[in-house]
């Protein structure tokens, strides 16, 4: 029982379940710094070096994370970036229709594409 209590003394130090709120979560992080805790002390016990459980966690992200990184190459070719007025006729963007005095306090937010056109307009039509 004092090896489990040492280890939750351990992990108290670097805890970071106490800024999350769901219970899943917290039982996630807890198995990945039971998993880190462990791999520390086999660690340890393989290569005979003593280093603090701070500084491996802090060598162990680093190499996950160098693992996998590549380094971002800018773009040479596609598309430019420029304000392209396709896009705006392909796509439907919301936009605030400012408040007048009529309507008091409603505001209502519109597409700009159903209102250029794509929509049937709003008078009314005599019929037969």
């Amino acid at each position: 029982m004092g090896a489990v209590d040492k280890a939750d003394m351990i992990n108290s130090f670097v805890e970071c379940t106490r800024k999350t709120t769901k219970w899943y979560k917290k039982i996630f992080f807890q198995l990945i710094d039971t998993a880190v805790l462990n791999g520390s002390i086999v660690h340890r016990q393989l290569t005979g070096k003593v280093i603090t459980y701070q500084k491996y966690r802090e060598n162990l992200m680093r190499e996950l994370l160098e693992e996998d990184h590549t380094p971002r190459r800018p773009s040479t070719g596609g598309r430019p970036a420029l304000d392209n007025p396709l896009r705006l006729t392909a796509r439907h963007f919301p936009c605030k229709v400012p408040q007048t005095a009529a309507q008091g306090s409603r505001t209502r937010r519109h597409c700009k594409v159903c209102l250029s056109g794509a929509r049937r307009s709003k008078q009314r039509k005599m019929t037969k």
